[in-house]
């Protein structure tokens, strides 16, 4: 942890980190807007491997303390690695039973790792926030808000959890499905960024304790239209390009992506696909390029600093993840003017986009859709500029000042002194 005296805060935000994210995002955004309004801000992180996004110095940054956390879980993970490469299909005559014993045991090994890191992170983050007086508390994502809901027990402060995700994937993972279920309840107050969520979670949270807050986000900078800037796509020559901006991770589908690019790989052969963002899936994603044959038109970019180079510079954004909360990605997008294409399998993006209205919806996991609808959007310009024009007026509520207003008044952020209600 960063040793720091007690600090007096109005207000303290927990994270995981402030690496490139969406969580990480809204944490970062929220926190250097109260703090240029006066307000004292605390902002406490699980860790600090990789900053991306930076706080205001007149932030109180608490980074918890969790090397022998890490030495004790590289231990389990050192571990659980060596039950992997032992696998018992070389006993061919005793696979069946090896086998289940060696599920048995990396599941247990799983649950006791999870059991004891997040037993742990509990302590040490009870331990940071009884060094910060403030009243407020608002955690972020999942797991942090199960570490912060036992971290807070006893405490005598106002605990508000945010869910930043799409309730009914926790059921992929049952420690996290079966902890939300039994700890929620005890916050005080339980947001959400879709009202999708806000439905799920209304069968172990009280209603009462529910409600909706947006992601804070600076939108558009400028009017949308095309024009060179310092982080511009650098494509070989000035082409048309779909633009993709999430983590390269199962969930956002972006072999799905690829396919229905290779679908209309002659058809649609000036164009470019321009992919923003890294993860641990780039080498195979990379590869599949390779496989298709579309490896020399498709541009990958990492994590960029400034997404709204590519917003301002695309002609259509496509997300066809498999599941999502509300993308921030989309939200840039749609306030660019951008023709935007989700699936149908994140319910999130649906609260954003009505199908021929404010964006095209297609299939999840279904490539020839997508391409069908990169098709449609090529051919025809106007019905492009039709939907642009209609995402750009659906996402005004998510605007910096009117979403940090509805966040203060939902968590109850006091006033300060000389500000105007």
């Amino acid at each position: 942890m960063l040793r720091q005296t007690n600090f007096s805060a109005d207000l303290i935000l927990v994270c995981n980190s402030l690496d490139a994210g969406g969580i990480e995002r809204v944490v970062s955004t929220l926190a250097n807007s109260w703090a240029g309004g006066g307000r004292k801000i605390c902002v406490i992180t699980l860790h600090d491997r990789r900053r991306f996004y930076a706080l205001d110095p007149a932030i109180h940054h608490v980074v918890i303390d969790r090397a022998g956390l890490n030495r004790l879980a590289d231990l389990l993970r050192w571990i659980a690695a060596r039950l992997r490469s032992d696998r018992p299909a070389r006993f061919w005559l005793l696979g069946a039973v090896i086998g289940a014993l060696y599920n048995l045991s990396y599941k247990r090994l799983y649950r006791t790792y999870s059991a004891i890191v997040y037993a742990g992170e509990s302590f040490l983050l009870r331990r940071a926030l009884n060094r910060v007086r403030s009243p407020l508390i608002v955690s972020l994502g999942t797991p942090i808000n199960i570490i912060t809901l036992r971290a807070c027990r006893g405490m005598e402060r106002r605990v508000i959890i945010s869910e930043r995700n799409d309730p009914r994937r926790l059921s992929r993972f049952k420690n996290w499905d079966v902890l939300a279920r039994k700890l929620y309840n005890r916050a005080d107050l339980v947001t959400a960024n879709t009202r999708g969520a806000l439905r799920d979670m209304s069968e172990f949270v009280e209603a009462r304790k529910l409600a909706f807050v947006p992601n804070p986000l600076e939108l558009a900078k400028g009017n949308g239209d095309k024009k060179p800037v310092a982080e511009a796509p650098p494509t070989r020559v000035p082409s048309p390009f779909i633009l993709n901006v999430a983590r390269l991770v199962d969930d956002k589908a972006h072999e799905i992506l690829l396919d229905a690019f290779a679908i209309l790989s002659a058809e649609l052969d000036g164009w470019r696909l321009s992919i923003v963002g890294d993860g641990r899936l780039e080498a195979d994603l990379r590869m599949q390029a390779e496989d298709l044959g579309i490896s020399e038109r498709v541009d990958w970019h990492g994590v960029v600093c400034d997404p709204y180079a590519f917003y301002h510079n695309a002609d259509i954004f496509a997300l066809p993840s498999r599941i999502e909360g509300m993308p921030n990605a989309l939200l840039e997008a749609m306030s660019c003017g951008l023709p935007v294409i989700v699936s149908d399998g994140a319910p999130g993006p649906l609260e954003l986009v009505e199908d021929g209205v404010s964006g095209l919806i297609v299939p999840v996991n279904d490539a020839k859709a997508l391409a069908a609808a990169f098709r449609r959007l090529a051919n025809d310009p106007q019905l492009c500029s039709r939907l642009g024009n209609a995402a750009r007026e659906r996402v005004a509520e998510y605007e910096l000042p009117r979403a940090l207003a509805q966040w203060e008044s939902v968590i109850g952020l006091p006033t300060l002194a000389g500000e105007v209600v």
